[in-house]
Parts: structure tokens; C-alpha cells; sequence
């Protein structure tokens, strides 16, 4: 099982912002994408497991969808429009759990907006 962290972000994460947040969430993580994919992936520098994989940024336009897809309430936390990042963390890594806390946090700092976890 995985530890999914998403950032609801209100202004759209461009590419610095993206790289801003990356690099908060470890500096000395190695990092890698997939392009086909739209995943941006970090790896710990020391044996190479993997740690968070992220995804393309996309805008929800749907009035509600976010909260309704990720039972928020009250509704009125979340603009209408918002920029969903979704990240993926190994759920038995608590190192993983960590910089997909410290990206997610990172980027809505950037950008504004609020976080959601999966646990």
C-alpha cells in the first residue's frame, strides 16, 4: 500500500515551483523522470530505493470534485478551480511518508492552497 499525499494547489505549480518543492523535500535525494508517465521520481542517494514519484500537475475545474474525491468538508477550504498534484510514497517507508510530507507542504507554501494525506 502506498502513503498518497496531494497538494490542492490555488495558483498553478510551474516548473520552479515544482523544482522548489522537489528540492525541499531532500536536496540530496536523486532524482528522475518518466517522461511518458508525467512522473517526476526521487531516490534515496544511498541504496536507490525509490521514495516519492509525483504527478503532472492538473487542473480540477469541477466546483466540488476535489472535496468529493477526497471527502473534504467543509467545501468552502478549496477554490473552484484548483491545480491537483498527486504524489505516491512507499506506505512501509516512513522516510518516504516524510519528504511526500515535506514536498506536498513545500509546494502549497509556493503556490497557496492545502494539503491532503491518506493517513
Amino acid at each position: 500500500m502506498t502513503f498518497d499525499a496531494v497538494a490542492l494547489c490555488r495558483a498553478e505549480p510551474d516548473a520552479a515551483a515544482m523544482l522548489g518543492a522537489l528540492l525541499a523535500a531532500g536536496s540530496e535525494l536523486k532524482m528522475d523522470t518518466i517522461e511518458a508517465a508525467g512522473l517526476v521520481q526521487l531516490f534515496d542517494p544511498g541504496d536507490g530505493r525509490l521514495l516519492l514519484s509525483v504527478e503532472t500537475a492538473r487542473l480540477v475545474r469541477v466546483p466540488g470534485e476535489a472535496q468529493r474525491l477526497l471527502g473534504l468538508v467543509p467545501a468552502d477550504d478549496v477554490p473552484e478551480s484548483v491545480w491537483w498534484v498527486e504524489s505516491r510514497a512507499p506506505g512501509a517507508d516512513p522516510q518516504a511518508a516524510e519528504v511526500a510530507r515535506r514536498f506536498t507542504a513545500a509546494l502549497v507554501e509556493i503556490t497557496g492552497g492545502l494539503t491532503w494525506e491518506s493517513r
